[in-house]
């Protein structure tokens, strides 16, 4: 597995108790750590070096400990590697599994590198911007001369898929502020790619003959299983810290290019296909909110504190029954429509 250095930053009368925590849990977590001044008299620096499927074990320790110090400071990076090797710590047993505080190894990295890292793609910016504009102009192209790969390359970009795993993120540990900035990123996505499609449509004939245009005003009941297959393996990708597994899911759950058709169909006047294709990227959007939702749980993702995982649950309770709610509503209209 990778490995992460955590750099803890501490008033030197701390010193003592950071030791003691340390010392206590190395066996269990089995990484290595020292100490060094700064060149402030007043603070200390702790570096660990450990797993990453230890990471969220050994912050959540400190963060408990100093909870009530407004004066640490921690900090998470990638390690290359370490000589000599890490030793591994004990197997645990099954009637063990759970240990101290409820903690156990995780095969993932930690909930604040996740978070850090789901931010990154929920955040309404000027590249944000760029880059939905630059990819609904490919998919135009893409679907209007019947271009496989062409669209793949709108699929790749794959700008909405950020703000969705936000989202999901968002549910699971109570977020509001994540929510809603996921929620007008991912608004923001549509607005934009809409308008650009929708213009294409006005201004220009629609092509005499298009598989791939056609293709996206329809939905079936395989591609609800597509995309929650593919939701779910994307949010597992997020959450080992291994983006390059994010491109296949990226073209297995498009996004983007079912929405340019919407916009192109709406423009041109041809609403039963619009329809079609604003169906295929609800369905999308739904199955990965609720796959997603799903895995981040299964995952063990929460809070730390008890009163945050209380929030947390009743917004997770709330966000699963509401997605599972409109999949069974789009079951519904697929099953009226084969009728």
């Amino acid at each position: 597995m990778p490995l992460r250095v955590i750099e803890l930053i501490t008033p030197r009368q701390d010193k003592d108790e950071v030791i003691k925590s340390l010392e206590e849990h190395r066996p269990d977590e089995g990484y290595v750590y020292w100490m060094s001044p700064l060149e402030s008299d007043t603070a200390l620096c702790f570096r660990i070096v450990l797993d990453v499927e230890e990471s969220e074990n050994v912050m959540d320790k400190l963060e408990n400990l100093f909870t009530w110090n407004e004066q640490y400071r921690m900090v998470v990076y990638s390690a290359q590697a370490t000589l000599p090797r890490l030793c591994e710590p004990p197997k645990e047993e099954p009637e063990q599994e759970n240990g101290e505080n409820g903690a156990k190894r995780k095969s993932r990295i930690s909930r604040e590198e996740l978070y850090a890292d789901v931010l990154d793609t929920s955040l309404l910016t000027k590249n944000f911007v760029l880059l939905v504009l630059f990819s609904s102009l490919i998919a135009v192209i893409g679907l209007v001369r019947d271009n496989v790969a062409i669209i793949i390359g709108a699929m790749v970009l794959a700008p909405l898929l950020g703000p969705n795993v936000g989202l999901s993120l968002a549910t699971t540990l109570g977020d509001r502020k994540l929510a809603l900035e996921s929620s007008r990123t991912l608004a923001v996505g549509i607005g934009i790619t809409l308008a650009v499609s929708v213009a294409f449509g006005l201004f220009f004939d629609l092509p005499d003959h298009s598989a791939q245009l056609i293709e996206r005003s329809m939905t079936s009941y395989s591609d609800i299983i597509l995309a929650i297959i593919s939701g779910a393996a994307g949010i597992i990708s997020f959450t080992m810290g291994v983006p390059t597994s994010l491109v296949g899911v990226m073209v297995a759950l498009a996004l983007l290019p079912p929405l340019t058709a919407c916009g192109i169909f709406l423009g041109a006047g041809n609403y039963p296909n619009a329809t079609g294709a604003g169906l295929l990227f609800l369905t999308n959007v739904i199955c990965l909110n609720l796959a997603g939702v799903t895995t981040f749980l299964l995952q063990g993702i929460q809070p730390l504190t008890w009163w945050e995982q209380k929030r947390a649950k009743a917004a997770t309770i709330r966000g699963v029954a509401i997605w599972t709610v409109l999949l069974l509503a789009l079951v519904g209209v697929l099953a009226l429509g084969r009728q």
